[in-house]
């Protein structure tokens, strides 16, 4: 799946455009980033890929023009669906992303400009959406899921905050932890991290049950984050911070 994308519509607000002007707009790729993605893209919150930089873009513009659009106008990561902007149009979509992954080296085009790019990138959102949908319903065979795992075990603290545990639902509290992002708070959570012993004290919690109950709290406490389990590149993000957490905790 396509990575790092983040929140679009969030950078709108940061810059005080209103929503509904720039969804109707037929601004450059250029002026869309100005106005919507340097908020974030500009100095890289969250893994969003930094604007410019080579590297950090290299994986994305492998996958190519349609794959990377599609994903993005869909939602991944932490990025929600058209970056947040709910009106906002495929193509000016397309032309905030192909200006970004231009200033890291691509030889991507306007959508708009071809037809049948246009249409890769449709086919692409749609085989998506149906990934997406099928791997929803492989969830109950893969265990609890996150609010069932959050009934049984995780709110006997998190529903008080006793040892300092956050509270689910309170946006305050979370707000620190969210700004790590997804893959290392769930990775430092499920080794152990403060007055939490590893995996919330159950060694019998898988990995993508306990991810999920972390992903349910996080949603309800103000975060956009999304089932680990049906994200393949996410789960191996995780697990790798895991194992770097490991090797600190063993120096």
């Amino acid at each position: 799946m396509t990575r790092h994308f983040f929140r679009l519509g969030m950078a709108c607000l940061c810059v005080g455009l209103p929503l509904a002007a720039l969804a109707k707009s037929s601004l450059t790729g250029e002026a869309l980033y100005q106005k919507a993605c340097a908020a974030c893209h500009g100095v890289g919150p969250v893994e969003a890929p930094k604007f410019g930089d080579h590297a950090a873009w290299a994986e994305l513009i492998a996958e190519g023009q349609a794959v990377v659009t599609a994903h993005g106008w869909v939602g991944v990561r932490e990025m929600p669906p058209r970056g947040g902007v709910p009106d906002l149009s495929l193509e000016a979509f397309g032309r905030a992303v192909a200006y970004m992954a231009r200033a890291a080296g691509a030889d991507w085009q306007d959508p708009e400009l071809s037809a049948s790019l246009l249409q890769a990138i449709r086919a692409e959102e749609k085989a998506r959406r149906q990934a997406l949908q099928a791997q929803a319903h492989t969830v109950a065979d893969q265990g609890r899921s996150g609010a069932a795992v959050y009934e049984a075990i995780c709110r006997h603290c998190h529903e008080t905050g006793v040892a300092g545990a956050p509270a689910k639902g309170d946006g305050k509290a979370w707000r620190p932890l969210l700004r790590e992002g997804q893959a290392t708070l769930t990775a430092h959570a499920w080794l152990g991290v403060r007055a939490m012993p590893p995996r919330g004290g159950h060694d019998d919690l898988s990995l993508e049950e306990f991810s999920r109950a972390v992903a349910d709290m996080a949603q309800a406490s103000g975060g956009d984050w999304r089932d680990p389990s049906v994200d393949a590149r996410l789960m191996r993000r995780i697990r790798a911070e895991i194992g770097k957490r490991e090797r600190q905790l063993a120096k």
